[in-house]
């Protein structure tokens, strides 16, 4: 990202988890927090605790790195990790 470019975290944690085809109310259940937590994160009225995003970042299959900025990679669908899996046992056979 350059230093022109916006970050927005609460776009990128609505985004990854609407792609995830997480509710609002499944993504506060699986945080432990409220559904109104979560869209005050996505607000960016509220910022998480490091230890929330990592949790976030577990729950979205992404990276802390792209959550937060640093990186424009999301990562691997859950789609996209099981197929890579898949190859990579079938190589090493």
């Amino acid at each position: 990202m350059s230093d022109t470019e916006v970050y927005d975290f609460g776009l990128r944690l609505r985004q990854l988890r609407e792609a995830r085809k997480i509710s609002r109310k499944a993504f506060a259940k699986k945080l432990g927090v409220s559904k109104e937590t979560i869209y005050r994160y996505e607000s960016n009225v509220q910022t998480p605790s490091l230890d929330r995003t990592k949790q976030m970042a577990i729950i979205l299959q992404t990276s802390m790195d792209y959550l937060v900025g640093f990186s424009d990679d999301p990562g691997l669908t859950r789609e996209q990790r099981k197929a890579l899996e898949q190859f990579l046992i079938a190589f090493r056979e």
